[in-house]
């Protein structure tokens, strides 16, 4: 009885988590689009705040689930540019031209977490950096895309009552947060699985689900630019500003997992990624191959438990 509640926990509070956070994205998005920011522009400042996976985080690292606060980082990120990119592709094959300033940002801001990451111990300094770094980083995504040229939504209307929805949606946030905690803790002393695995697996994909919509549904009615511009954007925040604010509320200890085959496996599909970007096309082989390399992933992260 007690792991059907734990399971029954994790499942609504991360259903409570994506429907707060999809409350918060419509109303900014609104807000921002009818401000006039461009397509690629909107989704990476807007979209990309993957708030629930920081909600996630930092419950996590309060509670003493270190894997499952890397995991809403980490493996979210892993789980963003494989399955969510590879799903758009596979949908809805697409080309778009993205800035040489964008694709770099997304490799530092994938290098320096994992750099940080490698003495076993995120700290509070490793977090300031990582804050600190998430705002050049931003800006330089944001500023690209608005030189790209992508033109804003003309029939963008500015929500009403802003600001009753986004206490509502935090709040919602914060609840579901911690509801899926506890469930994460039920489930994994009730099967007696590794936290690690478990947190890096199943929770960084509970918490990342709604990105799978948000990558598939631009790409397929034609807006591949806002696809794009999700995974950069939500890249970089999960990486440096989600993962700085998680060890900012409490120093997070790395499993030895995560630096021997976590870490490794980040740098290598973001590589991957930021190459299909490069050539400008992602097809159906691609996305195949990018949920291909996920699921060898889920194979080597039980393999390495």
């Amino acid at each position: 009885m007690g792991l059907l509640l734990s399971i029954a926990a994790f499942g609504g509070g991360a259903w409570l988590l994506v429907e707060s956070v999809e409350g918060l994205v419509r109303a900014l998005t609104g807000w921002a689009a009818a401000a006039g920011l461009s397509g690629l522009a909107l989704s990476a400042l807007v979209l990309g705040f993957d708030l629930e996976s920081t909600g996630a985080g930092v419950a996590a690292t309060l509670d003493g689930l270190p894997g499952t606060a890397l995991g809403t980082s980490l493996g979210a990120a892993v789980f963003l540019v494989t399955v969510g990119v590879g799903l758009a592709a596979v949908v809805a094959p697409f080309s778009v031209r993205t800035p040489r300033p964008m694709l770099a940002a997304a490799a530092v801001a994938a290098v320096l977490p994992v750099a940080l990451l490698g003495d076993g111990s995120l700290t509070r300094a490793d977090g300031l950096v990582l804050v600190l770094a998430f705002v050049p980083l931003l800006t330089t995504v944001v500023v690209s895309a608005r030189r790209a040229g992508q033109v804003p939504e003309p029939d963008a209307v500015r929500p009403r009552r802003l600001w009753l929805r986004l206490l509502g949606g935090l709040a919602g946030l914060v609840v579901g947060a911690e509801i899926l905690v506890f469930g994460t803790r039920g489930i994994v002393d009730g099967l007696g699985v590794s936290e690690t695995v478990f947190g890096l697996l199943v929770v960084a994909a509970a918490v990342s689900f709604e990105e799978i919509v948000l990558e598939m549904l631009p790409a397929h009615r034609g807006h591949p630019e806002i696809s794009v511009g999700n995974a950069l954007g939500t890249l970089l925040f999960l990486l440096t500003g989600s993962l700085g604010v998680i060890a900012l509320v409490r120093p997070v200890a790395v499993p030895d997992a995560v630096t021997s085959f976590h870490s490794p496996v980040l740098i290598l599909v973001v590589a991957i990624f930021i190459g299909l970007l490069l050539r400008g096309r992602l097809g159906r082989p691609e996305g195949a191959a990018l949920i291909a390399a996920y699921v060898a992933y889920v194979v080597g992260a039980v393999a390495f438990a």
